[in-house]
């Protein structure tokens, strides 16, 4: 490193990086890296998602030296400005990706250990009832009622999982529990039902 004091503005420091001195560089970041992460996180809303625009907002500037602009003896500006560009970037490519999902058609359902069950099951006339007031219902309360009751899984995640909030899938979960004992006439299934997480 060049002999120059480590509280050296913006600017010298900027000089000695051009020059291509590395250490000049790490002071900057060490200056400048926490600034950006804060900011980097009010636009991305996560922390490792803010950790990787703080990581490319420097490897840009370190890139296009010849670009950077200081503002008041500062790299601080340019910095934070790179930041909301690669941040709204991130972000654009995230939705995109998102869309191409959604064109991708669904695979079938792919059957699982529980349909083994409530078909061998089903010749019983107790269990054939509730195998039929169970289709009943619509495909999405199906979907809850069988990922939240026989899979246990919390609303949260169900809701994560099919794309509704939690409180919609707690409001849907009971709906689904009272067609079902009203449909079967069975007071004793309340119980059993119960709540959800």
């Amino acid at each position: 490193m060049t002999s120059f004091d480590a509280d050296a503005n913006d600017a010298q420091l900027w000089s000695h990086v051009r020059a291509g001195d590395g250490q000049s560089f790490g002071l900057l970041f060490d200056r400048h890296r926490d600034r950006v992460f804060r900011y980097s996180l009010r636009l991305v809303r996560s922390h490792v998602d803010a950790e990787d625009v703080t990581a490319m907002v420097f490897l840009e500037a370190w890139r296009r030296q010849s670009r950077v602009r200081l503002v008041n003896g500062s790299i601080l500006a340019w910095l934070l400005a790179t930041a909301t560009n690669v941040a709204r970037n991130r972000l654009r490519s995230a939705v995109r990706y998102q869309r191409m999902l959604n064109k991708i058609p669904r695979p079938e359902p792919a059957p699982d250990h529980s349909n083994r069950v409530l078909d061998g099951l089903a010749a019983e006339p107790a269990h054939r009832t509730v195998q039929e007031a169970f289709r009943g219902l619509n495909r999405r309360d199906q979907e809850i009622l069988s990922l939240c009751v026989l899979e246990e899984l919390s609303a949260p995640d169900v809701g994560e999982l099919l794309g509704i909030a939690p409180g919609a899938v707690r409001a849907r979960l009971m709906r689904a529990k009272r067609r079902l004992i009203h449909t079967l006439d069975l007071e004793s299934l309340k119980e059993p039902l119960g709540e959800t997480r």
